[in-house]
């Protein structure tokens, strides 16, 4: 009964065990997606910031620089929304790769734990019956 303990615990440690490195994979891949975003925000800030602002007075050239500057604040948007759904995703990513290898450390430990009661449970029975066989011996002498 100890041992099929031990060996459930030992089995969901490795379950978890298992799913660390997919889930270190899908932070590494966050990360990456958040640098590039990042990046590219700052790039279209650069853009706004460095927009062409000599005066002129020709209506089209007036409209496509409006639709060019709101184009640019529209793409700014979408792509600051996206960092921080994937800056809210890399810290829920984060704690899970921790709850995810605690739980893997806690039940590690318990797996031992239960293993070595285990092993000191049978060596007093061993020893309690060598007691007994020694002092039945003295008996009957």
């Amino acid at each position: 009964m100890v041992e099929r303990k031990a060996k459930m615990l030992k089995n969901i440690a490795l379950k978890e065990k298992a799913r660390l490195p997919q889930l270190i994979k899908r932070q590494r891949f966050i990360q990456k997606d958040i640098d590039q975003l990042k990046d590219l925000v700052d790039r279209i800030h650069k853009l706004r910031d460095n927009f062409d602002t000599e005066i002129s007075f020709s209506a089209s050239r007036l409209q496509s620089d409006r639709w060019y500057e709101l184009r640019l604040i529209d793409e700014s948007q979408l792509l600051q929304n996206k960092l921080d759904f994937l800056t809210i995703e890399l810290r829920d990513l984060t704690t899970e790769i921790t709850r995810v290898s605690y739980k893997k450390q806690v039940v590690s430990n318990k797996a031992d734990e239960v293993v070595r009661r285990s092993r000191e449970d049978r060596e007093a029975r061993a020893e309690a019956a060598l007691d007994f066989i020694h002092t039945n011996s003295r008996l009957q002498k």
